[in-house]
C-alpha cells in the first residue's frame, strides 16, 4: 500500500508540474462548457431575432399589391430588396431571405393561373436561414385566405377546406425541450474528461519512458499491479477533477446565458449536479486505466499522443450509435459505456430520475474495464520496459 501511494504521489507531483497539462484540464473544465453555453445562446437568440423583426424583404412587390395588404395586416413591414441582394446575401451582409415576386402576379391570380413565389437566400447565410420560417409562415396564410376568398366568390362555403384541421401536439414534457436544446451538454462532458486525463496518462507511461525515468522506478521492490494502480490513481484523480470542476462551471454557466427562453428551460440544480456526479466519476476512472494502457506499450510521447487522440475520437462517435436507432431503445445501450453515461446524463437534463438498475449495470461495467485495463497494464509494464 505504501509503494503504491509512493507512486501515486510521485505521478500527481508529475502531473502538476507539467504545464500543459494544467492548461488543458483548466481550459476543458471550467471554460468549455461556459462557451458551449453562450455559442447556444447566442444561436437562440439570433432565431428569436428573426421572429421579432417583422419585416419583409420583397423584389417585385408592386406585381402583388393584394400581397402586400396582406403583410401589412399581419403586422410586418415591406421594404424593397437591394439590387444586389445576391451578392449581400453570400457576404452575409443581408441577413434575411429575399421575395421574388414574378411580373403579372396579382394578374394571372385573377385569371386562375398558378403562380410561383420565390425565396431567395444563401444556405451558408444563417441569418437569412433563420427568416425563412416567418417568412413561409406569412405566404402560407396568404395562400390560405386567397383560396378562402376564391370559394366564397363562386358561393362555396370556405368551411369545405376547413372540415379537417391539423395541429400538432407536442407529446414530449416541457421539460424535455431542455434536452433538446441541451443535448450538446453531454458530449461536451465526455470531451472534457477524455482531454483532461490524456495528458496525465501519456506522461505517466509514454512520457517516463522517453525521459528514461520508468527503468529506476522499475529497479524497485514493487509489483506490476502496484505499479499500475498508482499511476491509474494519478490519472484518474486528474480525471475526476476535471468532471467535479466541470459540473461545478455548469452554475456560473448559467450567469453568462443571455437568452431568456434557454435561461428559463436550463435550471441546473444541485440535483443535477449530483446525478451527472453519480454518472461520470465512474466512467472518468474507467476511461483514465484505459488511457494508460493504450499509452503504455508506446515508445515516444509523439506515438502516445496520437493513439490516445484515435482513442477519443471512437469514444465520441460512440454516442451517434442512437442514430441508427429507430423504435424503443435497446437494453443492450446499458451495457455500453459512454453510451450508457450519455444516455444517462440526458434522463438528468430532462430531470427523470435515474434507475438503479440502469446506474448499477454502468457501474459494473466501468468497474470490469478498470480491472481489464489495469491487469493488462500491470502483465505488460515489465516487459515494455525491459525490450
Amino acid at each position: 500500500m505504501k509503494a503504491m501511494l509512493a507512486i501515486f504521489r510521485k505521478e500527481m507531483m508529475d502531473a502538476m508540474r507539467d504545464r500543459r497539462a494544467l492548461l488543458i484540464v483548466i481550459f476543458s473544465s471550467l471554460f468549455l462548457v461556459p462557451m458551449l453555453l453562450v455559442i447556444m445562446s447566442e444561436v437562440l437568440s439570433q432565431v428569436e431575432s428573426q421572429e421579432e423583426k417583422r419585416s419583409v424583404l420583397v423584389v417585385g412587390i408592386n406585381n402583388a399589391p393584394s400581397l402586400e395588404n396582406f403583410i401589412l395586416r399581419q403586422g410586418y413591414k415591406v421594404k424593397p430588396a437591394p439590387a444586389d441582394y445576391v451578392a449581400k446575401s453570400r457576404s452575409k451582409e443581408l441577413d434575411q431571405p429575399v421575395l421574388l415576386v414574378p411580373d403579372g402576379f396579382d394578374e394571372k391570380l385573377a385569371a386562375g393561373q398558378k403562380v410561383t413565389l420565390e425565396i431567395a437566400y444563401d444556405t451558408s447565410n444563417k441569418q437569412a436561414e433563420f427568416g425563412l420560417r416567418p417568412l413561409k409562415r406569412i405566404l402560407d396564410a396568404y395562400t390560405q385566405e386567397g383560396a378562402v376568398m376564391s370559394l366564397m366568390m363562386r358561393g362555396v362555403s370556405p368551411e369545405i377546406l376547413q372540415l379537417i384541421e391539423v395541429k400538432e401536439r407536442y407529446l414530449s414534457r416541457p421539460e424535455e425541450r431542455k434536452d433538446s436544446i441541451t443535448s450538446m451538454l453531454p458530449m461536451a462532458m465526455l470531451m472534457a474528461i477524455l482531454m483532461g486525463g490524456m495528458y496525465a496518462a501519456i506522461d505517466a507511461t509514454a512520457g517516463e519512458r522517453e525521459r528514461g525515468s520508468l527503468e529506476p522506478l522499475m529497479m524497485n521492490p514493487v509489483s506490476g499491479w502496484q505499479l499500475a494502480v498508482g499511476k491509474w490513481g494519478a490519472v484518474a484523480t486528474v480525471s475526476m477533477l476535471v468532471v467535479v470542476l466541470t459540473v461545478l462551471s455548469f452554475f456560473p454557466s448559467q450567469w453568462l446565458i443571455r437568452n431568456e427562453t434557454l435561461r428559463a428551460l436550463f435550471q441546473f440544480g444541485v440535483k443535477d449536479a449530483m446525478g451527472f456526479l453519480l454518472v461520470l466519476l465512474p466512467l472518468a476512472a474507467s476511461l483514465a486505466a484505459v488511457q494508460v494502457a493504450i499509452a503504455l506499450d508506446c515508445k515516444s510521447y509523439k506515438e502516445a499522443q496520437v493513439r490516445n487522440q484515435m482513442f477519443i475520437l471512437v469514444v465520441n462517435m460512440v454516442p451517434m450509435m442512437m442514430l441508427f436507432s429507430t423504435g424503443p431503445e435497446p437494453t443492450w445501450f446499458r451495457w455500453v459505456p459512454v453510451l450508457a453515461q450519455n444516455q444517462m446524463m440526458n434522463k438528468v437534463l430532462k430531470g427523470e430520475a435515474l434507475s438503479m438498475v440502469v446506474t448499477m449495470i454502468a457501474l459494473g461495467v466501468c468497474v470490469a474495464l478498470t480491472i481489464a485495463s489495469l491487469s493488462y497494464v500491470a502483465q505488460k509494464m515489465r516487459r515494455v520496459v525491459m525490450a
